[in-house]
């Protein structure tokens, strides 16, 4: 990936996390459960991006 999309990629992120926190059903969570959400989220996303990465797969339109 280039830095450029990896910048893109980590911008709608935490776009996406931001608009998720303000859902009511998040919020009741509390802090320790919707942090250990975020942190399984985020071990998804950067192992699958790690994964791309040392498997050389391009995706190009």
């Amino acid at each position: 990936m280039t830095l450029t999309a990896m910048i893109v990629s980590m911008i709608s992120i935490v776009g996406c996390l931001v608009l998720a926190s303000r859902n009511p059903q998040i919020r009741g969570l509390g802090g320790g459960q919707a942090l250990r959400l975020a942190a399984i989220w985020a071990a998804v996303i950067i192992s699958l991006v790690l994964v791309i990465q040392w498997s050389g797969l391009r995706i190009t339109s």
